[in-house]
């Protein structure tokens, strides 16, 4: 069985390559993936006995359905995001990005290959199992949206029900050729903020005259690292980032405001709540020393992404029937990158991995949302195959 999902990942892999650069070169952003949405669907259709839904998650979602011919079972779901990312490319390949402004630079295109991939796979063995496999192909990941919609108008973890959850990511500073599973956190809990400081401005010569928001801003700024260092306990992984201030067009001028961008990070719902309160009593307190005003909105996604304990060692079981022993690992170390896969991992048990691109000639050259981000391409008909049999695993109801 395992040399035949190798085998036939192998009979697909310069379509899989082909795929891939097709939908690079047609990057789109979120829940605008239409002709990214075509050819997944052009795709799925030509792949016997898939049953294909357009139109999904209120627009561009695709789902393909696969019947294992062993009768009724379990059902598994994988999933793979598809939206590109408003960045200019600047990689030198021939199938570069043709839309202006737009990148994949998050692999997306990728994840789409390799479940197409796995969807090929699994086609040809329909005689080896049975129960139910679901492709679900999301939009709007990158602007958090897609998954939600998917779940409660779609109904996509039921009819049939889901009784596992699958995906994977391709990840820079994994080896191509490997595979990295995060023992307990994939992804935190994201979050941000926007905060306008509504000082008074003036001229610069007589700041007496003034409440310069610039200076309020500095020192909320410095504050909210203490917050970070101090006020959480130690133990608990989290982050505040401010990533843009902007105040004033004039050295000699003394605007009215200044506004503040951040992200806020943590794997436990409890601590993200904690720091808003905290960015809430820093701000309040620093502003009314200044006897200046603000206005604060802070946002909390959704939960962290947990990899289940059963499904953790399925996948690493699985990945290393197919890319040999060693070459799926354990991660400790919890990351805080937001993904919305959550919504799914949340409801039924699943797993998200990592998928090694990094080489020797890429290697701490570009980490993810980077103008020359590329793929390892050699990376896609072996994650397909991991899939695949990770699939079929399950499904013979196989336990490691």
């Amino acid at each position: 069985m395992k040399k035949d999902v190798r085998n036939i990942a192998k009979e697909v892999e310069e379509e899989l390559i082909q795929i891939r650069r097709r939908l690079h070169q047609h990057p789109e952003l979120a829940l605008r993936e239409v002709e990214t949405a075509e050819i997944i669907a052009e795709t799925l259709k030509k792949i016997p006995a898939m049953t294909v839904y357009e139109n999904m998650a209120e627009g561009s979602g695709v789902v393909g359905i696969l019947e294992g011919k062993k009768g009724p079972g379990k059902c598994v779901m994988v999933r793979a995001d598809i939206d590109a990312l408003p960045i200019e490319e600047q990689l030198d390949v021939e199938f570069r990005s043709q839309n202006p402004g737009r990148m994949h630079a998050c692999g997306h295109d990728a994840h789409a290959a390799w479940i197409l991939g796995t969807a090929m796979v699994l086609s040809g063995l329909r005689e080896e199992f049975c129960g139910t496999v679901k492709f679900v192909f999301q939009p709007g990941e990158e602007c958090g949206k897609g998954a939600t919609a998917l779940i409660e108008k779609d109904h996509i973890l039921e009819n049939p029900h889901v009784d596992a959850v699958f995906a994977a990511h391709a990840w820079p500073t994994v080896r191509a050729g490997q595979i990295g599973i995060a023992a307990k956190y994939a992804f935190g809990c994201p979050g941000g903020f926007s905060l306008k400081i509504i000082g008074k401005g003036g001229h610069g010569s007589w700041p007496y005259q003034c409440i310069n928001p610039i200076t309020v801003a500095m020192q909320i700024y410095s504050a909210l690292q203490g917050v970070v260092a101090e006020n959480i306990d130690s133990v608990e992984p989290r982050v505040i980032s401010i990533g843009a201030i902007h105040a004033g067009d004039a050295g000699n001028i003394i605007p009215d405001t200044c506004t503040m961008n951040g992200t806020i990070r943590a794997t436990e719902m409890s601590v993200m709540k904690q720091i808003a309160e905290e960015i809430e009593n820093v701000t309040a307190n620093i502003t009314a020393m200044h006897k200046a005003n603000y206005e604060l909105h802070v946002n909390i996604g959704g939960a962290a992404v947990e990899n289940d304990p059963e499904m953790i060692a399925l996948c690493k079981a699985s990945a290393e029937e197919i890319l040999g022993e060693g070459n799926c690992y354990i991660i400790d170390k919890k990351h805080l990158g937001g993904e919305n896969f959550s919504e799914y991992s949340s409801r039924v048990p699943g797993c998200y991995m990592f998928v090694g691109i990094g080489t020797d000639r890429t290697e701490g050259k570009f980490g993810l949302h980077s103008p020359i981000f590329e793929i390892a391409e050699e990376v896609l008909a072996p994650t397909a195959a991991v899939f695949a049999n990770l699939v079929l695993n399950y499904l013979s109801g196989n336990r490691y």
